[in-house]
């Protein structure tokens, strides 16, 4: 019998005998009896004996994973929220240029655009730690996870939330061979901590693959081991969505019109057929012109004399998602709801303008929350890549989360991938890394290359790009009070043309939004309409260029520049270097000023004061 069948059965076996511990819908949410064997002190004992050196599950830390010494790191540090409060003259940090492209509003990043609390979703399954220390949990927890995505989804308060429930994984070490997969609404994997006697899941054996893939597109049976050893880093574990046609007729910006970047008023051909609320895909088509406008197709060769791969149209049509919320028929125009972060040239191709449809299933309301995640890796070998690559991964997901958990030993970290949606990144840590420490691809700890997605109160250690972007993302994206240390390369948008990315009291050791030209076969222009508020960098070679029709703004920035870039740009202009603005953060004033000043509202949403709170561990 193979692995999968395996699997299926012991997923119908649990699902049907587990049916009399569910919460019901309208019952008062209590944590349900357990559903797998605990671990009780004569097991324990009996165990101990038959693994001599105290090698069991009593145990959180595996003998290869050797504990960290717990001052080799520090949390990110807090701040005064008092300061929330100085909302300033936000209309003077708009700075526009002589097209109007001004400061975007990035308030509505992250889940639920930032004005809704992450919910505590009811827990519907148990899962504890397997009686043998060596068992492999994969299909223990893939089927717990897979049980409580055929539930059914239910309404949860009053942001349109629709859950099904969590799967708790109770304080204890975990094994997983293969990989987990979340690929249903409403489902979050939940564990008792992400400290050393919390909930430890550990990556075993020597496969190369994503660890814990949140994606509408993933069937679950793909995380098995087998699946996981012919699979990881495939195409078909990193499946590529898209848009379908609708019966609401296409439209196109209107000819001679700038739209800057900041605009919200799309002034548009016809505006038949579409109503307020409608979600809709803002398509900037790439164009032979603007790629030999901003130097693209001329790219130098590598030192190496390795060509570059040149830029072509075909590969930066740009679409970003908006959603209508008014229609002035009089002229025509869109007003929509999260500003444009890239400019609408008239002397380029008009914008494509049509109903937002996806081709295949997104996610929506799911979290990965509250436990440490361990790659295991040949400690032997410092640079041992046979192992864990990113620790989480969603892709193809609407209103997200991943909070509180720490991740150790992977090669990456966290990933809001190209197909995400207002994903939530918040106090989670991503330490020590485990790779080849200088080559690309790698030690990419907090990585959003999706849209609107959001990091706050992160940490990051021995990374190469702590705060990440990867190429042609069409933000808007914020990376918020967050910070790295020891890393080996910079923090910013790492290639091609990432738009409307927000550092905001970012502290890491090099902070660059720059041409990157011949580098990694071509990356070219990494960065267009940035903002760098009020960040820290502590090297000398920070760098900030602009591409050609493009602004970035670097605002009350603290560091020294590079004095001799490496490649040739126009330097960005400079708001108050090396002294801080006011207010403290700029996302925080936007998000308080669009909350109509509510500043008690907003911390205790999205504030400190709204961090998740679980149920302390027995």
């Amino acid at each position: 019998m193979s692995l999968e069948q395996i699997g299926k059965r012991a997923g119908r076996m649990i699902a049907h005998r587990m049916r009399e511990y569910l919460v019901e819908p309208n019952a008062p949410v209590q944590p349900p009896k357990q559903c797998f064997p605990s671990q009780t002190p004569a097991h324990q004992a009996m165990v101990a004996a038959q693994y001599p050196g105290g090698h069991y599950p009593g145990n959180n830390v595996p003998p290869q994973l050797p504990q960290r010494p717990s001052t080799s790191f520090a949390p990110p540090p807090s701040y005064e929220e008092s300061q929330l409060t100085d909302t300033a003259d936000l209309s003077a940090l708009r700075l526009p240029d002589s097209f109007g492209n001004t400061v975007p509003n990035f308030s509505r990043v992250g889940y639920r655009e930032g004005v809704a609390r992450i919910p505590m979703v009811p827990v519907q399954m148990v899962v504890e730690p397997s009686l043998d220390p060596f068992d492999d949990d994969t299909v223990r927890i893939q089927s717990a996870i897979d049980f409580v995505a055929s539930l059914p989804l239910e309404p949860m308060g009053e942001d349109g939330a629709r859950i099904r429930g969590a799967v708790l994984l109770k304080a204890g070490t975990y094994r997983v061979a293969g990989a987990l997969i979340i690929n249903a609404s409403g489902v979050v994997l939940r564990g008792e901590g992400q400290d050393e006697n919390g909930t430890i899941i550990v990556a075993t054996g020597k496969i190369q693959r994503d660890f814990i893939l949140v994606n509408g597109m993933l069937a679950s049976q793909m995380g098995c081991e087998e699946m996981q050893r012919s699979k990881a880093k495939t195409r078909e574990m990193m499946p590529t969505n898209g848009y379908k046609g609708s019966k609401k007729p296409d439209t196109h910006t209107q000819s001679g019109v700038y739209v800057p970047c900041g605009a919200t008023h799309i002034p548009v051909l016809d505006t038949k057929g579409y109503s307020v609320g409608d979600r809709i895909v803002i398509e900037r088509p790439g164009c032979d012109q603007w790629i030999n406008d901003i130097g693209m197709d001329k790219l130098p060769p590598r030192p190496n004399n390795q060509p570059s791969t040149q830029w072509t149209a075909k590969s930066f049509t740009f679409r970003f998602e908006r959603k209508i919320v008014a229609i002035d028929q009089a002229t025509k125009t869109f007003i929509i709801d999260v500003p444009m972060v890239m400019c609408l040239d008239p002397k380029y191709p008009p914008a494509r303008i049509y109903d937002l449809i996806h081709k295949f299933p997104i996610i929506s309301d799911v979290g990965v929350e509250n436990m440490r995640l361990i790659s295991e890796t040949d400690h032997s070998n410092p640079e041992d890549e046979n192992h864990g690559w990113y620790a989480v991964v969603m892709d193809n997901t609407l209103h997200g989360w991943v909070a509180d958990v720490t991740t150790m030993s992977f090669a990456s970290g966290i990933f809001a991938s190209v197909w995400s949606r207002y994903v939530t990144i918040q106090d989670c840590s991503v330490l020590y890394p485990v790779s080849k420490p200088a080559e690309g691809g790698r030690r990419y700890m907090f990585n959003l290359s999706g849209q609107m997605g959001l990091v706050k109160r992160c940490f990051t250690n021995h990374a190469r790009h702590d705060f990440i972007t990867l190429g042609r993302v069409c933000g808007p994206n914020v990376f918020v009070d967050s910070t790295g240390v020891d890393a080996n390369n910079d923090t910013g948008p790492h290639e091609r043309f990432a738009m409307g990315i927000l550092y905001d009291n970012i502290t890491c050791n090099t902070l660059n939004v720059r041409q990157r030209s011949w580098m990694g076969s071509g990356q070219g222009w990494a960065g267009a309409f940035h903002v760098v508020y009020n960040c820290t960098a502590n090297s000398h070679n920070n760098c900030f260029q602009d591409p050609p029709g493009v602004i970035n703004w670097i605002i009350g920035f603290k560091g020294n520049l590079n004095q001799r870039p490496m490649f040739e740009g126009t330097p960005t202009h400079m708001t108050s270097h090396n002294t801080p603005v006011q207010p403290r953060s700029l996302y925080w004033a936007q998000l308080v000023a669009r909350m109509g000043g509510n500043i008690q509202l907003v911390k205790s949403i999205a504030g400190v004061e709204g961090r998740m709170h679980y149920t302390p561990r027995c």
